[in-house]
């Protein structure tokens, strides 16, 4: 059959499948897909997790801050569990996780078609800001009380159009993946006031990051990296997620990454969709090193410091519960250098990293693209 033909053909089929989707139903989807902010999980009853990472620094103070908070929902796998809730954890200069658990009737959403919005308990969240007041309650693995309003300037979210949706880039037309991630704002400019134990602090002039996952499971193993804190280049940030991706093609799993500097207003993109490759990864217990080079005239040299304090944080353990189960460094240094066809653009040390290496990640250090593992499939 020609080419030609095949194609149409196929557009045939999916039209006809999307003919038999209820119309509030397929407009819900769009809407969800194209707005990553959105709550995703309105129709499912277990096995599904959702949360929103809303990362806060104030380095105009004699003791810098660098905090977490996290709102979420937990849908157990058993659908009457009392395990299912929504929760909120909260980490301070990466010193300890405190977790605050709620019912899940204490959630609150926006519908696909409002603007993002959800609450836990008397904690609201929006793209534009944070208002908090949270306590501990009996049963929460928490002794931190914290309230405040937080409003975010000038927000640089990652853009989604048709074939990138965002970070996934067009991965995340794949049907049922086991974990989605999202970037909401890769830098915005803080305005407001917390009180942490009844101590006031002026956020006025930090600065914030938020991301977002949802999905059915956490992957087997990754690795995550994500800073905004540059010395010399206020408002660059970089990110960086590599992990072991199941798909629903029998049994079929591959190592992908997805990362970007958003630097002076432009989004420079690395990703196994992009055709960038690893030019050279080498992890120990004190560094992480990585070098990629993309097809669009970029490359970026990352060394990272992993000799740093890590935090417990509380993650789905098999889906009957949530419990402490991630490692996660909230004060790890980032080196990097970024090239634009050869010429030195960026040399500066990002303050505040978040870093996660999950499980033996040797599988990903062999496998990514550019290294001699590497899937011929995968890899454009």
């Amino acid at each position: 059959m020609p080419r030609v033909a095949l194609v149409v053909a196929a557009i045939a089929i999916l039209a006809g499948l999307l003919s038999q989707i209820p119309e509030q139903i397929l407009r819900n989807t769009t809407l969800l897909i194209f707005n990553p902010d959105r709550f995703h999980g309105g129709d499912k009853t277990h096995r599904f997790f959702e949360g929103w990472y809303y990362k806060l620094v104030q380095e105009n103070l004699g003791q810098p801050l660098s905090m977490a908070v996290v709102p979420g929902v937990f849908l157990a796998e058993n659908q009457d569990s009392p395990e299912s809730h929504a929760f909120l954890f909260v980490t301070v200069n990466g010193e300890r996780q405190h977790y605050f658990r709620f019912s899940i009737d204490e959630f609150k959403y926006a519908a696909p078609d409002d603007d993002f919005f959800i609450q836990v308990g008397e904690n609201k969240f929006t793209h534009d800001g944070i208002s908090l007041n949270l306590y501990p309650r009996k049963g929460d693995d928490a002794d931190l009380t914290l309230s405040g309003k937080v409003t975010f300037s000038s927000q640089s979210p990652w853009p989604v159009s048709f074939f990138n949706l965002g970070a996934m880039g067009p991965v995340g037309w794949m049907p049922n993946l086991e974990c989605t991630h999202g970037i909401l704002s890769f830098d915005h400019i803080l305005h407001g006031s917390l009180s942490i134990d009844g101590h006031d602090i002026a956020m006025d002039g930090g600065r914030g990051y938020t991301e977002k996952d949802f999905g059915r499971d956490f992957p087997s193993l990754w690795i995550w990296l994500q800073t905004n804190s540059f010395q010399s280049n206020p408002g660059t940030s970089l990110f960086l997620s590599m992990a072991r991706i199941p798909t629903p093609f029998f049994g079929y799993e591959f190592p992908g990454f997805t990362s970007a500097i958003w630097h002076q207003g432009q989004l420079i993109r690395f990703a196994t969709y992009t055709g960038a490759r690893f030019e050279d990864i080498r992890i120990d217990e004190g560094e992480l090193y990585i070098a990629m080079k993309g097809l669009n005239g970029y490359r970026v040299e990352l060394t990272v410091d992993r000799k740093v304090p890590h935090v417990m944080l509380y993650a789905p353990v098999n889906f009957t519960r949530m419990a402490p189960f991630v490692n996660e460094a909230l004060h790890a240094k980032v080196h990097m250098r970024l090239f634009r066809n050869e010429e030195l653009i960026v040399d500066d040390v990002g303050h505040y990293a978040g870093l996660e290496v999950h499980q033996n990640v040797e599988y990903l250090v062999d496998n990514m693209c550019g290294k001699e593992g590497a899937s011929k499939f995968i890899c454009l």
